[in-house]
């Protein structure tokens, strides 16, 4: 399905589609929940804004081979704002987001109390570097995982967790002054932020017991800044920091019993 291109002589025309998806498949006597929306939207300024309630729904771009979901959604432009919403468990959302001067945000809301579904959202990674991004991921549930992607410089991700446990949490950035930053209540979860960039910054605050975050900073320049705030016991924080020039610093608060702590930098 494509929404909406740009007009005669290169001019932005807006697009606003609003997708919604709570219908109930039936075969036979077999009911099934497993919506999917296909998304191929190319043009400037759009607005995109999908809802799905029920289980085993799923964002996505057209099928390559039989029904897999694994092929993103296409999501190309400069300006446009995207909002994904879904309520319920074993949902999917991959976006593939293109653009040239950037400003491009997208939103994504996972609740109901959901089990086992997947986040993907990649901006500008394998094409030219997409500049001044947002993308924010909010998730309830157990078992939830988001993986976040982006290269460029000014890109800023936020994921955010809560009321479950064994959650994970993925942030890889490439790019000058890029922003990626994790909070979560609930235990067992997994953090991983990998920031290749000057003047780079990550943040992670977690409530809760048996959480592991590994943050991973390299890239020259003006140096690197990680916070970490955690609530509970027996939480693992492995950190490391490198670049060719500038200070690196890191901030630890930390509140519990049986944590433990691994921090390396070093400027080459």
């Amino acid at each position: 399905m494509k929404l909406g291109r740009t007009g005669r002589g290169g001019l932005p025309r807006k697009l606003s589609a609003i997708l919604l998806s709570a219908v109930m498949l039936v075969t036979g006597l077999v009911l099934a929940a497993d919506n999917s929306i296909y998304i191929d939207q190319a043009g400037d300024n759009a607005s995109v804004t999908i809802n799905q309630d029920g289980s085993g729904n799923a964002v996505r771009g057209l099928p390559g081979v039989g029904t897999s979901n694994s092929t993103p959604a296409s999501i190309q432009g400069d300006g446009n704002q995207v909002s994904v919403s879904q309520i319920g468990s074993g949902n999917t959302v991959k976006l593939g987001v293109k653009t040239t001067t950037g400003t491009t945000v997208v939103n994504y809301s996972l609740t109901g109390g959901s089990m086992n579904s997947n986040a993907v959202i990649d901006i500008g990674s394998g094409q030219a570097p997409a500049n001044d991004n947002t993308i924010n991921i909010t998730q309830s549930g157990n078992a939830a995982t988001a993986n976040v992607t982006s290269r460029g410089a000014g890109n800023t991700a936020t994921i955010n967790t809560s009321g479950g446990a064994n959650n994970s949490a993925t942030i890889g950035m490439i790019g000058d002054n890029i922003t990626g930053s994790v909070t979560a209540v609930g235990g067992g979860n997994t953090f991983n932020l990998d920031l290749q960039s000057p003047g780079g910054s990550a943040t992670v605050t977690a409530g809760g017991a048996s959480n592991s975050v590994t943050i991973q900073q390299t890239g020259g320049g003006s140096g690197h800044q990680a916070v970490v705030e955690l609530s509970g016991s027996s939480n693992t924080v492995n950190m490391q920091q490198q670049g060719t020039a500038g200070d690196n610093i890191a901030n630890i608060k930390s509140t519990g019993s049986g944590n433990t702590f691994s921090i390396n930098q070093n400027v080459r």
